[in-house]
């Protein structure tokens, strides 16, 4: 009676332990590579790129839009722990990918790019703070 018990507890324990393992049994690879993230946009601008890994300030930021959308103004403002050199690195390359032209950039304590396109002007104000890099953004019409 007591071999059976002892068994039984052993049986369960073992098998209850390897439920847990993945024996991958319920995956499909197909040797396709993962989609690449979804990136993350200063919305109402789907044009101006946001860093992976940066939360927005909505303390700090102001959007209007009239009712027809045809006006859009904003002043966001993005947090994050990443190198700022990494950061104006980034926009430098994807802005002019969303079909931005650099008008000039400032460096003196932050780093600021400023930017046109047909209709439209935005500012990226690059801030370091104590490791973490703040972004804020303004853009509108021109």
């Amino acid at each position: 009676m007591v071999k059976s018990a002892a068994l039984s507890l052993f049986s369960l324990l073992f098998f209850y332990g390897c439920a847990e393992w993945d024996l991958g049994l319920g995956t499909k690879d197909d040797g396709l590579p993962p989609p690449p993230p979804v990136q993350e946009t200063a919305y109402p601008f789907s044009d101006i790129p946001i860093p992976s890994g940066f939360s927005r300030d909505d303390s700090k930021s102001f959007i209007y839009e009239s009712g027809s959308g045809t006006v859009k103004v904003a002043k966001i403002v993005f947090s994050g722990w990443e190198n700022l050199e990494k950061v104006i690195t980034f926009y430098q390359n994807e802005m002019l990918n969303k079909g931005w032209t650099l008008v000039n950039s400032i460096k003196h304590k932050n780093y600021i790019l400023n930017y046109e396109k047909e209709g439209w002007a935005a500012t990226v104000i690059l801030n370091p703070n104590y490791g973490r890099t703040i972004i804020e953004i303004q853009a509108g019409p021109k």
